[in-house]
């Protein structure tokens, strides 16, 4: 009599991929779609319609307008100036943004109109743009003896 013995090798039939395998490599195609559209353009200035860009912030900031403000004291030392106090604003108001040349020259008269006659107030100011932070007022002179 012959006996028989049947080994298990956990084996499946040839041609059946199984459902694991598949998501591991659908999220290798989408991963490998997605990660080069952003490296193409960034890394090598590749632009293609195939391939998504991403540009962080595009739009925000730009035209923003960072401004500083500094008044000399009767003993010549520059102290920082805080705008709100100064003109009696609230924080969260319409002062918080300055948001073009225009406010940023109000501002300023504002200041200089609160400070009294003589006063030497000193702005620092830049203004946001695609190519990074471009001055349009330095603290070199007196922003009030314009």
């Amino acid at each position: 009599m012959a006996d028989v013995v049947l080994i298990r090798s956990g084996a499946k039939p040839a041609g059946r991929v199984s459902a694991g395998r598949l998501r591991l490599f659908a999220f290798m195609a989408i991963a490998g779609f997605m990660i080069p559209g952003p490296a193409a353009e960034q890394i090598f200035g590749v632009q293609s319609p195939w391939l998504r860009s991403w540009t962080m912030f595009s739009a925000i900031g730009l035209d923003v307008i960072d401004a500083s403000f500094e008044i000399r004291r009767p003993d010549g030392a520059l102290v920082p100036l805080d705008r709100f106090e100064m003109l009696g604003a609230p924080r969260n108001g319409r002062l918080k943004w300055i948001q073009n040349r225009e406010e940023l020259a109000s501002v300023i008269k504002r200041l200089c109109a609160a400070a009294g006659q003589g006063a030497d107030v000193r702005v620092r100011a830049r203004l946001g743009t695609r190519g990074g932070w471009q001055t349009i007022h330095t603290d070199a002179e007196n922003a009030c003896a314009d």
